[in-house]
């Protein structure tokens, strides 16, 4: 990779950091990862996933596997940290992807 290319990603990933929403989404993320019953309701619904499929699969009832998983899931997902979290997450991922197009833009004019 040429210098000048290298300069101007490694412009580009200073300014993402500096954003409003990947500093948010960070902050959040650092809350979730100091929460320790929260990782454990993750691990918990991890583990009620793998228990569900694995009883599907070999054709068992898991309906009372499947009612726990939605009541703690509720739980997971009404919690103010997981709920800023996850939209944090999606408007990083969404302004990553708004880069990637103006990039891949940008680089087919020049090839035009």
């Amino acid at each position: 990779m040429n210098n000048e290319i290298k300069e101007k990603a490694q412009l580009l990933n200073q300014w993402i950091l500096q954003q409003d929403v990947v500093l948010e989404f960070k902050r959040y993320e650092s809350l979730l990862k100091k929460n320790p019953q929260l990782r454990t309701l993750e691990e918990e619904l991890k583990q009620l996933q793998k228990e569900i499929v694995q009883k599907k699969h070999q054709k068992l009832y898991c309906d009372d596997t499947i009612q726990e998983y939605q009541i703690k899931k509720q739980l997971f997902d009404e919690n103010p940290i997981i709920h800023n979290y996850l939209l944090y997450k999606q408007e990083v991922n969404d302004l990553l992807y708004q880069i990637q197009n103006d990039i891949h833009t940008q680089l087919k004019k020049k090839i035009d």
